[in-house]
């Protein structure tokens, strides 16, 4: 059995490289933040597979990436505790279902909030469904 990080890994893909640097850094008291590069697509499926939970958080002008909406499906079918957190995107449809979206004008602080609590959400989650795994299997 691979063992896991049970602190969540945050992938933040920002055009500006300042912002998504902030975000990093204030979201670090809660997660595992990383700046997403397109050469880092091995490393970050490679991250997600070894974490219990992980997030791409997408902003407005990435989000119409089709190669990163192409990675964010693929890797939702794969992992049971990967999630997108989406902000301004124009076609919501081409991400996957489980995927949080939110406005284009939504605050910094609002982003971060949200995804502390969905991050915790998914924690609880992730654990139950071993616990019961565990007992299913005795």
């Amino acid at each position: 059995m691979t063992p896991h990080h049970s602190t969540p890994s945050v992938w933040v893909v920002y055009s500006n490289r300042n912002e998504a640097e902030n975000l990093i850094s204030r979201i670090s008291d809660f997660s595992e933040g990383h700046f997403w590069d397109t050469s880092e697509s091995e490393t970050f499926l490679k991250n997600v597979d070894c974490h219990r939970s992980s997030w791409l958080l997408v902003d407005s002008k990435s989000s119409e990436d089709h190669n990163l909406q192409a990675i964010a499906m693929k890797t939702s079918e794969e992992n049971e505790f990967f999630r997108c957190l989406v902000i301004g995107a124009i076609a919501p449809s081409n991400w996957p279902t489980n995927a949080i979206h939110l406005a284009a004008n939504t605050l910094s602080t609002s982003i971060i909030d949200r995804l502390r609590n969905e991050s915790h959400v998914l924690r609880i989650a992730s654990s139950r469904i071993r616990h019961v795994r565990r007992l299913q299997n005795r």
